[in-house]
């Protein structure tokens, strides 16, 4: 039996389901968008592709140098950007700087922009749908916009929900950072509470995006919030998005083991054809990785979509949703031309022809990608010459920088130990990384107030249990020669460093005979040129917490690049002028075997019997289905 009459919703008026019915409707609304969009977006998807990959990046990375180059820098240090620079021009770089933020913004809007329209109105001519366009890039240059470049490349690349960039990929919390916050209960807190605000402000400013594509533009962020008001809409926009975020890596998952089994085969029966097959298959792989993900972003561009079809009574009286734009030119449209008898006949025949184009597509880009990646494949075939360091020792055993922590890292079969030494208040030092030991020993009291005999009678613990004492550094570096560990020497500064710290830390060395058996690095400029100049036989690093461009003009013989920008193009860049690369904290298990692959020089990492077992697997594999893997591991990260 039918509603009663005038019961039935009215257009624009939401009806108000429970949590899970919404989010199913969503799903199927948004899943329909993207079935009309068919092959076009498809080829959309493959354009964009295209286009940032070899156009928007190779510009936007010839800007940033220039840029650099503008201060007189050849790569970015931001432990240098205190320091005047000679010959630079500050005022053109920032005048670069704005010029490559607002043409990212452009281009991420527009590409933004170009999936809701083809969701929203799959059946524009080509005009119509430029024109689309242009009234959107029109609409970016108003003031009213400006809000805009801080959800897109700040609030959203944070928590990746919704429309996704890889022009906006690098945004995100250094590892560093957030490594360094889960050590302690309260930072843990603190973290896991902004993340959870992180979240909720996406939910409730995810429709910001369609809304301004969809309407005259203007305060599309504060329509959003006004739809998603309550924990109806919120929950199940987040609902949606987790199911298609499902969806997508299950598919991607079945695509890796289909890809996959040719050169598993290669490798049994063939083995002098594996590189070729893994290479072209990944070549593959890649290409309908990115459709894969690319549709993964339009279905949830869809689901937002459709959640501002199911609020638009709700949105404010400035906010005016435009009207379909072709909507006059179609047949049977009022005002619009008779019914065009040839239109069905056509469409088999175009979209046979648009099936073909795109098949074309995909084949050619993945036969170059295949060819390219040949040489790469077997270069990461080969058996890793990386050095494992045990970042503070290791955690897993003991305390960070205590004698147990040392220990541990031994058992584990670290190459080295990566530790950290800081001066006290009588000019002595000892093992410690944080100035202030609130978080270790739970006292708000800064090592530099403290003497020696003093910080070696207090007790530090771990999150895991691990009970130990503070050593001082003579203790630490005698304990590492007794275990034949040799070590990766940090010099931190705690702020009452005496003038002369480096050449104390070197006579203190020299004086137990244990200044050549280790290595050193640190983030302070000025110490790596300190002890470079009084030992310039000493193997010595120069810490970057953040590069970019080219390595740095510097007198260390290494790098060590925190793992956000221990890109291979900076590694490929160390490695031309000549330094070292190591990176650190390289923790996850997919980027210690990436740095593997590459080779990198040094892997600093809090899991070091990971990285050495990840090692040994490398060194002892046959064929190139391990390495067809990790490679598209890589890949799937990336996009």
């Amino acid at each position: 039996m039918g509603p009663k009459p005038g019961t039935e919703a009215k257009p624009g008026v939401e009806s108000k389901p429970g949590v899970f019915a919404e989010t199913g409707l969503l799903l199927r609304r948004g899943l329909r968008s993207v079935r009309a969009g068919g092959l076009h977006l498809v080829g959309l998807i493959l354009v964009w592709q295209l286009l940032i990959s070899l156009v928007a990046f190779p510009f936007f990375g010839w800007l940033f140098r220039e840029t650099l180059r503008a201060s007189g820098m050849r790569g970015l240090d931001l432990s240098a950007l205190s320091e005047p620079v000679r010959g630079g021009s500050m005022p053109v770089t920032l005048l670069l700087l704005a010029v490559l933020v607002t043409l990212a913004f452009w281009l991420i809007s527009l590409q933004f922009t170009a999936i809701v329209v083809l969701l929203r109105w799959p059946e524009l001519s080509a005009r119509e749908y430029l024109g689309e366009l242009g009234r959107v890039a029109r609409q970016l240059v108003r003031p009213g916009s400006l809000p805009l470049v801080a959800y897109l490349f700040l609030l959203l690349p944070l928590s990746g929900f919704g429309f996704t960039s890889v022009l906006a990929q690098g945004v995100a919390i250094p590892s560093f950072i957030s490594g360094e916050l889960l050590k302690s209960t309260s930072t843990t807190i603190a973290l896991a509470v902004f993340l959870l605000l992180l979240l909720w402000l996406n939910l409730r400013l995810a429709l910001t995006v369609p809304i301004f594509v969809l309407s005259n533009g203007r305060r599309p962020g504060r329509a959003s919030w006004r739809l998603t008001r309550g924990l109806r809409a919120p929950s199940s926009l987040a609902l949606a998005v987790a199911a298609v975020t499902l969806i997508a890596g299950v598919t991607g998952g079945l695509l890796l083991l289909v890809a996959l089994a040719p050169t598993a085969l290669t490798d049994a029966v063939l083995p002098g054809a594996s590189v070729t097959v893994a290479a072209f298959s990944l070549g593959v792989a890649e290409v309908l990785g990115a459709i894969i993900a690319g549709l993964a972003t339009a279905w949830i561009g869809g689901v937002l979509i459709a959640r501002v079809d199911r609020g638009a009574a709700q949105l404010p009286a400035q906010v005016v949703l435009v009207p379909d734009p072709g909507a006059h030119s179609r047949p049977g449209a009022r005002g619009a031309a008779g019914p065009d008898p040839d239109h069905n006949a056509s469409a088999p025949r175009r979209s046979r022809r648009e099936a073909i184009a795109v098949v074309t597509v995909i084949a050619l880009v993945s036969a170059g990608l295949g060819a390219a990646s040949i040489a790469p494949l077997q270069r990461l075939a080969a058996s890793p010459a990386s050095l494992v360091l045990a970042h503070r020792g290791f955690s897993d055993g003991g305390v960070e920088n205590t004698l147990s922590g040392l220990e541990a890292a031994a058992r584990a079969n670290a190459d080295l130990v990566e530790m950290d030494v800081m001066q006290t208040k009588d000019g002595q030092f000892v093992a410690m990384h944080d100035a202030v030991l609130t978080r270790l020993a739970g006292r708000d009291v800064a090592v530099k107030d403290l003497t020696l005999e003093e910080l070696t009678q207090i007790e530090v613990r771990d999150l895991q249990g691990h009970v130990d004492t503070i050593p001082t550094f003579t203790e630490y570096v005698t304990r590492a020669a007794e275990l034949g560990m040799p070590l990766l020497v940090e010099i931190k500064l705690g702020g009452g460093d005496t003038p002369d710290h480096v050449e104390r830390l070197v006579a203190e060395l020299e004086g137990l005979g244990l200044l050549e058996s280790n290595i050193y690095h640190s983030l302070d400029p000025a110490s790596v040129a300190e002890l470079k100049r009084l030992r310039p036989d000493l193997t010595v690093g120069y810490t970057m917490a953040f590069a970019g461009g080219d390595v740095p003009v510097t007198p260390a013989d290494f790098i060590v690049v925190e793992e956000w920008t221990a890109t291979e193009s900076m590694q490929l860049a160390a490695q031309s002028a000549g330094l070292g690369f190591y990176a650190w904290t390289v923790n996850a298990e997919p980027s210690i075997r990436e740095h593997l692959r590459r080779s990198t020089d040094g892997i600093i990492t809090d899991h070091p019997d990971i990285a050495v077992s990840a090692r040994n697997e490398m060194e002892q594999e046959t064929g190139f289905a391990g390495v067809l893997i990790d490679a598209f591991t890589r890949f799937v990260t990336v996009v």
